[in-house]
């Protein structure tokens, strides 16, 4: 990620891209999903909205693999959020829906625990360098310890 006047840039490669439309895939099911605190909390505490997401993941698709795409520091913010609620997600009990209704869509040779693994790893990887890029900016590190306050599953 490089910084740039209007954003930031970051090289879309196939495992970020990739990363980043499944995560958000399951930040929409985990949002929209009745009887679960993520939807009630990312609603009360405007965390992510469906509309965002789309846009978001819309943009994500219509850039080439290994192109640049340019992200503001809401997206990054976005970014970070989806990620979180992601991790935070296989924690619940919708980890446990979730493995049943992909298990009857999968296709490929892979199993729900080796993609769960895969996610949760990438997933933090990418946390971990979006908090130390923006450790000194106040917005962003609002909006970690917001998450961390209002989604710690315990």
């Amino acid at each position: 990620m490089r910084q740039v006047n209007e954003g930031f840039a970051v090289e879309l490669n196939p495992v970020i891209k990739n990363l980043l439309l499944a995560s958000i895939g399951l930040c929409q099911f985990a949002i929209t999903h009745k009887n679960n605190p993520f939807a009630e909390l990312a609603k009360k505490n405007d965390l992510a909205d469906e509309n965002e997401l789309l846009f978001l993941a819309q943009r994500i698709r219509d850039t080439n693999e290994n192109d640049e795409i340019l992200f503001t520091l809401q997206d990054e913010i976005l970014i970070y959020t989806v990620l979180d609620i992601t991790c935070k997600l296989f924690l619940t009990n919708l980890s446990e829906e979730l493995q049943e209704y992909v298990t009857d869509l999968q296709t490929s040779g892979s199993n729900f625990y080796e993609v769960r693994s895969t996610l949760l790893r990438g997933a933090e990887f990418v946390r971990e360098n979006l908090r130390k890029t923006f450790s000194t900016n106040d917005q962003f590190m609002h909006r970690v310890e917001l998450l961390d306050m209002i989604l710690t599953i315990e």
